[in-house]
């Protein structure tokens, strides 16, 4: 297909990997945000394990950190595929305007090599992506089990104070 013919067929080929790559960063975005929030959690814990204020709930925080630990290692295993995916679609996206471009002038080995090189891009942002939301599930149930154990556990005291 010639651009002559249709000028916007380049638009078809980047639109995928672009709006990919801001679902991406959208994806950093909030991720960065809860990866601080569980850091900051950790610091609680740690701050509340070292003035042993809290005797009964001592082990209580020791497994607590050991939940955020994880939550932690889950978050930034799934920023290290966010970026990956990122950087790639970004690529694709580069590769993808190359090679209509290059096609428009050249039909040879280097038009399909440039074509390849950006599916493949696409291929391993998108498995980058798919990788960081399937972590960042595992990462929110991991949070809301947590929370529930802490709430639970607040309510139990608060019905041992009152008896």
């Amino acid at each position: 297909m010639s651009l002559d013919a249709n000028p916007f067929i380049v638009l078809s080929y980047v639109g995928g990997p672009a709006l990919l790559t801001n679902a991406t960063s959208v994806f950093i975005l909030s991720t960065s945000n809860r990866f601080a929030r569980a850091v900051d959690r950790s610091r609680v814990l740690v701050e509340k394990r070292l003035r042993k204020e809290q005797g009964v709930l001592e082990n209580a925080h020791i497994e607590e950190l050991r939940v955020v630990q994880r939550r932690v290692r889950l978050l930034v295993n799934a920023l290290s595929g966010f970026y990956l995916a990122v950087g790639t679609f970004a690529l694709a996206t580069l590769g993808s305007i190359a090679g209509a471009v290059l096609a428009e002038f050249y039909a040879g080995p280097l038009v399909m090599a440039v074509i390849v090189g950006a599916v493949a891009s696409g291929v391993i942002g998108f498995c980058g992506f798919i990788t960081g939301a399937v972590l960042m599930v595992r990462e929110s149930r991991m949070a809301q089990r947590s929370l529930r154990r802490e709430a639970d556990e607040a309510l139990a005291q608060l019905d041992r104070a009152r008896a």
